[in-house]
């Protein structure tokens, strides 16, 4: 097993070039296997420290729309940026968060990930249940044919998750990112052409 390093490679390059987190190379990297349109409307779910907003701020541009949000605040780049504070499994969030797109999205993105308390049965059900929500939150948000990037862990649920994605997508596939730190079990599902 690969040895943590927590100012690895990635962590020190996020540094160099100003942005809040090794996770801006992640997104980089999956939105180059997603088409991402300028003036596009991206969702961001759990989108603390940034890492994502800013990269998917610089994609969409300034005629593009980028919703955030997450538990704790999270600071706003420059617009199209938009952050959010709030509870993805908040069931009143759906019409708060069309309004601040200004429409359905063209994207919704998730890199949650629970706080593990190494005990695998209650972290798997928790990682399972950002999933869910993650979905949800795609399934009030995502127009029809849009697509998602979530990230979700090899693990024993991980079969029934992708069964979730396959039933509202019509494209589905799994993915490693090189920025994803060694050893880790974190994979990305990339879902395109939501059936809504």
């Amino acid at each position: 097993m690969a040895k943590y390093e927590p100012h690895d490679r990635f962590y020190r390059k996020a540094r160099e070039k100003g942005l809040p987190s090794r996770a801006a190379f992640k997104i980089e990297e999956l939105l180059r296997r997603v088409k991402l349109e300028r003036g596009a409307r991206v969702l961001d779910l759990g989108c603390a420290p940034g890492g994502w907003l800013a990269i998917l701020g610089r994609a969409v541009g300034p005629e593009g729309r980028v919703v955030g949000v997450d538990i704790v605040s999270c600071r706003e780049f420059a617009p199209p940026d938009v952050t959010i504070v709030a509870d993805i499994r908040d069931e009143e969030l759906g019409a708060r968060l069309l309004e601040a797109l200004g429409g359905k999205a063209d994207l919704v993105t998730s890199d949650i990930a629970p706080k593990l308390t190494g005990i695998a049965e209650r972290d798997e059900a928790r990682v399972d249940e950002l999933v869910e929500a993650a979905l949800n939150a795609a399934r009030r948000t995502l127009r029809r044919g849009g697509a998602m990037i979530v990230k979700v862990f090899m693990a024993r649920g991980f079969k029934q998750s992708l069964a979730r994605f396959e039933a509202m997508f019509e494209k589905v596939e799994v993915t490693r990112v090189s920025a994803s730190r060694p050893g880790s079990s974190e994979l990305y599902v990339i879902a395109r052409d939501f059936r809504g």
